[in-house]
């Protein structure tokens, strides 16, 4: 439950800066004189390493992908714990003594061991071909 929950924070975080960051630069670009390319991206993450570049662009690159991972990040978190098989594969040798299914993992004093039978008693549980002849 505790990742389910990190997942959902992480993808609602990333996807409220990557959101946030797109309608700054939506308000920011009528008031752009230049640009290279597309007017949004570039508002987002300026052209180059002139200082006249910068002026123009908002240089919000650095949040704009570590939200984007964020919300890639809660994603794979919430996949994995969808997918996640609830019940793990116990032994047989090991399986719980009450025939109730149960929803948490069962103490380990609750798991009963088989006995060790004998060859001779484990013969006399199987029927031979003389006992069902009549």
């Amino acid at each position: 439950m505790k990742k389910i929950a990190i997942g959902g924070i992480l993808t609602l975080a990333g996807t409220w800066i990557v959101g946030c960051i797109f309608v700054a630069a939506a308000l920011y670009v009528p008031n752009m004189s230049s640009w290279e390319g597309t007017r949004v991206w570039y508002a987002i993450f300026g052209g180059g390493t002139y200082e006249s570049d910068l002026k123009q662009s908002m240089a919000l690159g650095l949040p704009f992908v570590v939200g984007l991972i964020m919300v890639v990040g809660g994603l794979v978190i919430l996949m994995i714990e969808l997918f996640r098989s609830e019940n793990p594969k116990v032994p047989v040798a090991l399986a719980p003594t009450t025939s109730t299914p149960q929803l948490v993992h069962p103490e380990p004093q609750s798991y009963v061991i088989p006995k060790k039978t004998s060859k001779v008693e484990q013969e006399e549980d199987i029927p031979t071909m003389k006992e069902i002849q009549p």
